[in-house]
Formats: structure tokens, sequence, C-alpha cells
């Protein structure tokens, strides 16, 4: 399952007995800043929070949005276009990828390495290069990124590239789990290629020039989730106190507190399974993709092969079902549809689970809870306490009694974030692993160049935001 955003419709068994077995390993999880490319933990002296399939239980069942409020407007979050939702899962598989059953890599993070590297490089999108993958790069143009065509006559024309089962041929294969972020990795696709357009007008030399299309790509994405996604999500203050602008030099630096490492970042526990799981709260229940369309279901109970009623992946894109990004990022002048407020209520179908995400159909804020307690996640309470960031019980009404991370930061989300942003504590966790991430990637604009601002056209010169980036690509007007 992912870190944060819809589980996968890849097969019931993989979440056969989710945290019901002793975790193996999980009592030596890696507790040390030192650890490379591994799981370890932000506050390792902080004692696991031991609670009981029946707390988790009557926990999950105070997730369910009570009636009439489940699709009110009263829910919505302005402040965050529905289309970051999938930003942040993009974001998610661009650092974290492991080959591994789901249920060794939850149950066992010692033995876990993330085989994508903890980096904003577009190791999804670029796979291991055009000698490794070449079946990601087009022949025709070896510098520019595959473009798939449908031939079906009841699918749209432009998709991913897919075998003749239907899967995509991608870096990821998690990017195609559903129509959204499928799109939204073509989106990507397609700006790369734009950029290998924008360099040769400007004469750039032939044998650079993909290395030049790659690092300009990618420099652009890295701004983009430092400045249009991170400081929509934790806010400006937050991410002012992590991001910081040197005076001196003008360029920007990380200022983190929490989060340390010897050689090479590495990804914590509390923020893969706990913080960043924030966007299952930001799902709708259903989403409009275009102006031709009626509103399309996250999910279906059947979840069948290749039918219209839902927005599950690995086929191709159906006819007329290619996104019309302004009901996503902010494009024109009526705003986009908004995402669902970051709060402890999730969308009735998350509930409810298709047999073919989980086989038991349970919710998914009980798989989420049962997660963090096979990690041995510490509590709410515990993790704000060591920050500095607490809040009393009373104010977030929770309690009596220590409570999981992953509720409780929803909650200070709901309560002091109002369902806009995440809280103080949340905030700062998600904010310190990504720009922490970024500190340490030795090919990131903030190691090599950080006063760089964005060069490609923007609405606003120097700046360079989601919407920037459908333009640049072709594909929202």
């Amino acid at each position: 399952m992912d870190e944060g955003f819809p589980a996968e419709a890849d097969g019931a068994e993989v979440y056969d007995h989710h945290g019901a077995a002793a975790p193996r390993g999980a009592d030596h999880v890696v507790r040390s800043s030192s650890a490379e490319g591994r799981f370890g933990r932000l506050f390792r002296t902080l004692p696991p929070l031991r609670s009981t399939d029946a707390e988790l239980g009557t926990l999950a069942v105070k997730m369910v949005a009570p009636a009439g409020q489940a699709s009110s407007p009263e829910g919505d979050n302005p402040a965050i276009p529905s289309g970051y939702t999938y930003l942040g899962q993009f974001v998610d598989h661009d650092i974290t990828f492991d080959p591994a059953s789901v249920l060794e890599r939850d149950n066992d993070p010692d033995a876990l390495s993330t085989f994508r590297t903890p980096r904003f490089d577009l190791d999804s999108l670029y796979g291991g290069g055009r000698r490794q993958t070449p079946f990601l790069y087009d022949e025709e143009d070896p510098a520019k990124l595959l473009v798939g065509t449908n031939t079906g006559p009841h699918t749209d024309p432009a998709d991913l590239p897919r075998n003749q089962q239907g899967r995509a041929l991608i870096g990821d294969p998690r990017n195609d789990v559903h129509v959204i972020v499928a799109q939204l990795h073509l989106a990507f696709v397609r700006f790369h290629n734009a950029v290998v357009d924008h360099l040769r007008g400007r004469f750039f030399p032939g044998p650079e020039l993909e290395d030049e299309a790659r690092r300009l790509t990618c420099w652009h994405y890295q701004w983009i989730v430092l400045n249009d996604f991170l400081r929509r999500l934790v806010g400006p203050d937050v991410l002012d106190e992590v991001l910081v602008r040197d005076p001196r030099t003008g360029g920007l630096r990380a200022d983190l507190r929490f989060y340390s490492w010897r050689r090479k970042p590495w990804v914590p526990v509390e923020f893969s399974a706990a913080a960043y799981r924030f966007g299952h709260s930001m799902v709708r229940s259903d989403y409009v993709l275009n102006r031709e369309l009626e509103p399309i279901a996250m999910f279906s109970p059947a979840m069948t092969p290749h039918p219209l009623q839902h927005l599950g992946g690995f086929r191709p894109l159906p006819e007329k079902w290619t996104l019309d990004w302004s009901f996503f990022f902010p494009l024109a002048p009526t705003p986009p549809q908004p995402s669902r407020k970051i709060d402890t209520h999730l969308a009735p179908p998350l509930h409810h689970l298709p047999t073919s995400v989980d086989g038991p159909r349970r919710s998914l804020a009980l798989l989420n809870l049962l997660r963090g307690r096979a990690l041995q996640l510490p509590s709410g309470q515990a993790v704000a306490a060591a920050m500095g960031t607490s809040v009393p019980d009373a104010e977030l009404g929770v309690g009596p009694g220590e409570t999981p991370l992953y509720f409780w930061l929803l909650k200070e989300a709901e309560v002091v974030g109002e369902g806009l942003r995440l809280g103080p504590t949340g905030g700062r966790i998600v904010a310190e692993v990504l720009v922490g991430m970024l500190e340490g990637d030795p090919s990131s604009f903030l190691r090599k160049a950080p006063a760089w601002r964005p060069e490609l056209p923007a609405a606003t010169p120097g700046d360079f935001t989601m919407a920037d980036l459908l333009r640049f690509a072709g594909v929202a007007g």
C-alpha cells in the first residue's frame, strides 16, 4: 500500500493478516540515523504504543464520516485543489519502492531497502536510463520518453505506452493504479519531452541534450514539490522554518531539528506509516474528469477489469476520459474541484475496500492503524511532546489514554489546521523529511545551486507551479 494515498488494486492476498502476525524483525527496526536507504526512526527512544485489535477497531469506526456529511461541501478543502492529492501520491512513488512483498515490507522494516532512491530524481519516470530501460524511450527520438497511442475503438488515443494486456510500460507500475495518477505520469512524460524541444530550440549540444533535459525537468519538479505542494500542505510558517534563505548568498538551505543522516537520507517510519498518510483523508468519493462526463467513483464494489464505473487502472484509458486538468489544478478562472479536508474522516469507499484491494474488505483506516502497530510506532502524544509541539488532549478531543500516531496527526490537522493543512507536528515531520531528502541529494538544485530559480516560462517569472508544468507540457491551456 502507498504511503498516504489510495490502495493499489493488485491482489487481495497482499493484505491478508495485515498486522495480525508477529511483525518479523520489528523489534530490531533500524534505530540509528546512519541508516542508508533503509526505513528507520526519527524518535528512537520513544516506546511503542500497545493497542489491542478491539481498540484499533473502535477507533477506525470513528473515522467513518457521520451520515449526511460524507459528501457535504463542508468537508471540502478549498485551500488544496484535488490534483495535489495525486501529486502527493506521485511524489511518494518517486521516493519509495521495494519489490519485496507488501506484507514483508510492512512487517519487517529492518529487512526493507527502498529500491527507489529517497530522492526527487523522477526515477519512477526515467527508470534506469535509456540503456537499462530502453522501452521507456522513443526510438525515433532517443532523448524523449515514449508516449503511447491507444488503437481500440473505445479508448482515448493518447495514453501511457502499454503492452497487449493493457499494462503500462513505465518505470513504476504503481503509477498505473488508477486513471488520475496514470494521467499525471503521462503529463510528466510530456513535460520532459517539451523540455527536450525547448533545449533544441536553444541549440543545445546533441550529446548532452538528454542529460540536460533530465536535469532541468527534475529541478523544476523539485521546485514544485517545495514551493507549490509542500507550502500548501504545511503552510508558509512551518516551511519557512525548515527551508530558509541565506541572507548572504540568497540561496536556500535546510534547517532540520529532527531528521538527520550520516551518509545518505533514509525514510522514517513515523513519516511513511503515519504523517504522510494524510492523503487518504483528502480522497474524494468520486471525481469529475472533464466537461463531458458525470462524476466517476474512485472505487466500485466489484472493481472488475474493464467497467466504466470506477477509476481503477491497469487498462487503456477509456474513451473521453482524458483529464481536463483545470478540474484538478488552478488553471482557469473557475476554481478546480477541491480535495477533502485533512481530518479523521475518510471517504465512504475507503471504509469498505473492494476485494481486489483488500480481500476481507476492511477499512483503510483500520489497515493504517494496524500497520502503525506492526511497526511499533509511538503514540501521537509522545511524538508531539518530543518535538515540543504538544496540543492538549482536551483541545484535540482525543483520549483518555494515548492515541495512535496516525489518528493523532489527522486530529491535529483537523483541529489546529482546521482541516486545511497539517498541524505543527505532522507538518514539521513531512516538511523536514521532504526538504531533508532534497538536501541530501547531491544532484538536486538545493545542493548544486541553492540560489537557482526556475527558468522555464511561467505565469510568474522565477516561480514554477503545477499549472505552469501542465501548460508547458501542452496538456492544459
